[in-house]
């Protein structure tokens, strides 16, 4: 085989050419740190790469919304504390009220700090997040919360819907709670109707008896044991929902009975001129002397729900009138005490409403947090991950670029070398 110069010149620049593309290649390594640039150089290792990649931005994503729904449930969780702690200084200024010594100025002064407590309720239900946002309304978050109308009332505009985020592939987390939940379908306390005194003979009295519930535990449990629900005490039958205090021996004893049954649920004695029982405390009219089988009639309410700022604003009313007005009303004395323990019981129903959504606010937020933590875990893997598959080592690229350098450096001096003489060089 003859070998010519110019394929002497070929090999020797083609050797040159591959040591300077490798040169190139350990140069694009050190520089960027990474072991290919396309899919051509290592097609397994761009597909992983690639797959890497794409979880870390999902997870960044996912680190990003929890970090919002972090925000948003310390918000919510503030502003639950703040309505509690309202709805306990309203409770302080109840029990206030009840003091029977108090004149109008000061059953006044304590309506009107009643009011400004029910205004900042108000308020806060009407919460706003950064963006705007009413954080109570559900899906209207556009629209308050609460409004009021023309006559005083308070109408609730939250929808009853939730908003959600996912925080991970697998978890999703509720970030709002709405109003229509946490304020408006809040149980009232019960009570009772119809309170009515009727001889042996069933003669109604000219008087009736003033009722109170004086321990809304114990009336709650026998509420809940013997109401009857869709089903009115005034209703077809008559009877259902409907009690009777018949006095027994020499009127000076007593059972509780149902109308519906017969059946007698507990029994007492008649204590100056009071008879308690399963909570409720009736005083019989001045003057009067129960007889054997004289019977207090009564019926138990149909339990009723709603937001405690229209109640409160009924409070206000009455604690706002003077004396000489309460007859125009049909309010006394007895009747605003019932009133406002009645009121006091509200708000205790409320408070537990709202404690109870703090506490579930809470819990999501305790959970975020490891989430968030689980999150920025789950990335730093996934970098770790794609590093080991596309990212070249910083002593391996010095090395590689070192050789390639010295590999071209000999190229260019063997291509000297070799070039250098030539056959017109022995014939001179």
């Amino acid at each position: 085989m003859r070998i010519s110069t110019s394929m002497q010149y070929q090999s020797h620049l083609n050797y040159l050419q591959t040591a300077n593309t490798k040169l190139d290649n350990a140069s694009t390594q050190y520089n960027t740190g990474l072991k290919f640039q396309t899919a051509g150089e290592d097609p397994g290792g761009m597909a992983a790469t690639i797959k890497y990649q794409s979880d870390i931005v999902a997870y960044e994503r996912y680190g990003d919304n929890a970090k919002v729904v972090s925000d948003a449930l310390d918000q919510e969780e503030t502003a639950l504390g703040q309505i509690w702690d309202v709805m306990s200084s309203i409770q302080t200024r109840l029990i206030q009220a009840i003091n029977g010594t108090l004149d109008d100025g000061s059953r006044q002064a304590l309506a009107e700090d009643i009011k400004q407590s029910r205004d900042q309720l108000y308020s806060l239900m009407n919460t706003k997040n950064a963006e705007g946002e009413y954080i109570f309304s559900g899906a209207q978050s556009d629209t308050p919360t609460y409004t009021v109308t023309s006559d005083g009332r308070y109408i609730c505009n939250a929808d009853g819907s939730t908003k959600n985020v996912n925080v991970s592939p697998t978890i999703t987390v509720q970030t709002t709670d709405s109003g229509l939940n946490i304020f408006e379908n809040v149980m009232y306390a019960y009570d009772i109707e119809g309170v009515k005194l009727v001889d042996r003979d069933g003669n109604p009295k000219t008087s009736t008896p003033v009722y109170t519930i004086s321990d809304y535990d114990q009336f709650n449990a026998f509420f809940g044991d013997n109401f009857s629900y869709g089903t009115a005490g005034t209703g077809a039958t008559g009877n259902t929902n409907k009690y009777k205090v018949v006095f027994t021996g020499d009127g000076s004893t007593f059972d509780l009975r149902s109308y519906a049954t017969g059946k007698t649920l507990a029994s007492g004695e008649v204590v100056d001129g009071k008879v308690e029982v399963m909570g409720m405390e009736f005083t019989l009219p001045d003057g009067y002397t129960p007889a054997h089988n004289d019977v207090i009639s009564f019926v138990l309410q149909q339990p009723e729900q709603g937001n405690i700022l229209n109640k409160l604003t009924e409070i206000v009313h009455k604690l706002s009138l003077p004396q000489d007005e309460w007859a125009d009303e049909g309010q006394s004395m007895s009747s605003l005490t019932h009133d406002l323990a009645e009121m006091q019981q509200n708000i205790e129903l409320a408070k537990k409403q709202v404690d109870s959504y703090r506490g579930m606010v809470g819990a999501r937020g305790a959970n975020i947090d490891a989430i968030i933590q689980s999150d920025e875990s789950l990335t730093d893997i996934k970098r770790e991950a794609k590093a080991n598959v596309s990212e070249m080592d910083a002593f391996e690229a010095v090395s590689n670029l070192l050789v390639a350098q010295n590999a071209l450096q000999v190229a260019q001096q063997s291509y000297n070398l070799v070039h250098s003489t030539t056959l017109f060089d022995y014939m001179r």
